[in-house]
């Protein structure tokens, strides 16, 4: 038999493979900034955006200021339906380094993701603050309250005075829109004013008061009709010495279908029946805790009052403690000549139907300056309506002043 000799195979050369080479780059699809966007499409994106966003989207450039001040924004928030409340504050003072001669409008920045907090401590601080409102041409109207009255984004002005300065009495009904900046006109009233009283209920705005002196029986009180466009002359107060003087009559508010009117004569105030067309002397417990510092949330009358905030209660006719702000007493404004800081100031506001308390304080006595403190307030009903409970959202420093600065007014805007 023969044998197959074993050859010996010699090793396989590895075949030498290429080096290694880096993986392709990941090519995303390009993608477009905001800014290379159509303007209206850019507005439409901006109006979905809470206002508290706007202050740092406007630092990116010019074009996005423009659009951020643009009534088209306004306009296309308000048929989004992503309007939203806004607390102007208008303050006038001036120090040896600085001089704010002509009242300034401020505007409450409410600082984008804040936590709801029923509390407050000094390491760590909301972020809420006071800013100046660009001064626009045509400006913004005068600061006087008792004639302002607010309507969605609108503010109207009922009478004089034309000037800071001078007491001008006028007929004139002016109208300034918010939004695009603009005023336009609206028929005179039948009557000319100076610091009169106004308040709206149901598309009918109520102005009383302001008149000179030999004219207070006539058309002292009338109502303009915001549909019709016309004015009524309705029944004047009974009390002359009501009628008499531009400021006797300190500020006026509507709650189920009355005018409650608070005077600055003491324990002399007064309700006019918008149904029966009939004047009434408000009830002695009314005009003994009502304040200057009130306004009207809800067919319910707010006042702070004996450095109390309270309610009153038409069923039982009582002022009753707004429950639940009892740490805001810490931080309250000590008003009244026997707390030895007379001029300082409590203003409530409607804000959206929540609360806004606003007040001032000196930190320490003797201090130059005075700190301007604000809080939100949710208000519920509970025990079938007969307590108002208050939830404190936040509250907080929101600007610092010279003692000697005046506050003017406060208004909650819609835009």
């Amino acid at each position: 038999m023969i044998l197959e000799e074993e050859v010996e195979t010699p090793p396989q050369k590895k075949a030498k493979l290429p080096p290694a080479q880096p993986p392709p780059p990941f090519h995303h699809q390009p993608c477009l900034s905001l800014s290379s966007l159509p303007n209206d499409i850019t507005l439409n994106c901006f109006a979905r955006i809470p206002k508290s966003y706007y202050p740092k989207i406007s630092l990116v450039s010019k074009t996005f200021r423009s659009l951020l001040s643009s009534s088209d924004l306004y306009a296309a928030r308000s048929q989004m339906g992503t309007t939203e409340i806004c607390l102007y504050i208008c303050l006038q003072y001036s120090t040896e380094h600085f001089t704010l001669p002509s009242p300034r409008w401020f505007c409450l920045y409410v600082k984008p993701k804040r936590n709801l907090t029923d509390g407050r401590t000094k390491e760590k601080s909301s972020g809420n603050l006071l800013v100046p409102v660009p001064n626009h041409s045509p400006s913004p109207p005068p600061p006087h309250a008792s004639s302002t009255v607010m309507i969605g984004s609108q503010i109207y002005l009922f009478g004089g005075p034309l000037d800071d300065n001078v007491r001008d009495y006028s007929a004139a009904v002016r109208v300034y829109e918010c939004r695009s900046k603009t005023w336009r006109n609206l028929p005179n009233m039948n009557m000319e004013r100076c610091y009169a009283s106004a308040c709206v209920h149901d598309d009918k705005i109520y102005v009383m008061g302001g008149c000179r002196a030999r004219f207070e029986h006539q058309s002292w009180f009338e109502m303009f009709d915001i549909k019709t466009q016309t004015w009524e002359t309705l029944p004047a107060n009974p009390d002359q010495k009501v009628r008499l003087g531009c400021k006797n009559v300190r500020k006026i508010g509507v709650a189920h279908e009355k005018i409650y009117v608070k005077t600055d004569l003491e324990l002399n105030d007064w309700v006019y029946d918008l149904k029966e067309r009939k004047w009434s002397v408000a009830d002695l417990e009314l005009s003994l805790y009502w304040s200057n510092s009130w306004c009207v949330i809800d067919n319910v009358i707010y006042s702070y009052s004996f450095s109390r905030y309270v309610w009153y209660d038409l069923k039982s006719g009582r002022w009753k403690n707004v429950r639940g702000l009892e740490l805001l007493r810490k931080y309250r404004s000590f008003s009244g000549v026997s707390s030895g800081y007379p001029n300082c100031v409590v203003e409530l506001v409607n804000y959206g139907g929540k609360l806004v308390i606003v007040w001032d304080k000196f930190e320490r006595r003797g201090r130059s300056q005075k700190n301007i403190w604000c809080a939100v307030v949710a208000l519920r009903r509970i025990n079938n309506g007969s307590i108002v409970w208050g939830e404190i959202e936040w509250f907080d420093v929101v600007y610092t002043v010279p003692k000697s600065y005046e506050f003017l007014h406060s208004l909650a805007v819609s835009v």
